[in-house]
């Protein structure tokens, strides 16, 4: 079905042309990142009120290598939580042109400046310097721009593994006593507009593929909320009964019967794609 021809200039959707989903023994992935475990708390009570994995994460298999779970570790590590040993994930080739590895920023507020500086300046290894103009290249590990216009660039060792050790000392003192949110735009003014005791952002040095294959393979993970995957498709709201995940089913009879239910939803024309940025307001 995926060699069907393509029609041009239309939104018409066929099978091949879906989100790879499938089901996954949970303990046949691996997260390269931290799980947020007041989110991972929060996904807990909601799965167990209503029942439903809305949004499967995304996982990237490749050669040699456990499937690394790209988007979704706080879902994952609610449902190991929960006693699950199946999950419902969207797969895609690790090395699929189509996929793009980047980072979030973190807006940090409750925290004086200070502070923030203190702390990074007492990382082992960690070096700050001022910079003119934050937007010439990509920093060495991270860099702090303030609301008055000042950047202070952070670099760190060129080790991946110790790049990693540095960025979970770095961001430890928000992640434990002020408040962040990962943002994808760095306009200042902005920032400080919707966070109302805004005090910085921070940026981080990119991540590479490489870099995933190699923090997994030796069970190392980067801080929650760092890495960000850009896809080429993404499925959304598929809303699986969890109780599927719990019947007394083989792994492949419950592959067998998502198929199946893929199948029947494009006959029942249940299945939408829009091409525009989309926005939810309900996560």
């Amino acid at each position: 079905m995926s060699g069907l021809p393509k029609t041009e200039g239309n939104n018409e959707l066929r099978i091949g042309e879906l989100p790879e989903l499938h089901m996954v023994g949970l303990n046949d992935v691996v997260l390269h990142e931290d799980p947020d475990m007041e989110r991972v708390a929060r996904l807990v009570d909601r799965f167990s009120a209503d029942g439903i994995l809305k949004n499967p994460p995304i996982v990237g298999r490749s050669k040699g290598h456990r499937r690394i779970v790209l988007d979704g570790a706080n879902r994952i590590t609610a449902l190991r939580k929960m006693g699950y040993s199946h999950v419902l994930v969207q797969e895609l080739d690790l090395f699929d042109p189509g996929l793009s590895l980047g980072t979030w920023h973190h807006a940090i507020e409750g925290i004086q400046p200070k502070e923030l500086l203190d702390h990074a300046g007492s990382v082992d290894g960690l070096a700050l310097r001022e910079e003119e103009d934050p937007s010439g290249s990509a920093p060495r590990l991270a860099r702090f721009q303030f609301p008055d216009g000042s950047s202070i660039s952070l670099e760190g060792a060129e080790e991946l593994d110790q790049r990693v050790i540095q960025l979970h000392r770095l961001t430890r003192v928000y992640h434990r006593f002020a408040n962040f949110d990962r943002v994808s735009y760095n306009d200042l003014t902005d920032l400080a507009r919707h966070y109302r005791n805004f005090t910085a952002l921070l940026t981080f040095r990119p991540f590479t593929v490489e870099d995933l294959q190699e923090l997994t393979h030796w069970d190392r993970r980067v801080p929650s909320g760092v890495t960000r995957i850009l896809l080429p498709k993404r499925a959304l709201r598929f809303n699986l009964q969890l109780e599927m995940l719990r019947a007394g089913l083989s792994l492949e009879e419950k592959e067998d019967w998502l198929q199946q239910t893929i199948l029947e939803r494009v006959a029942d024309k249940a299945i939408r794609f829009y091409r525009e940025p989309t926005f939810f307001f309900d996560e």
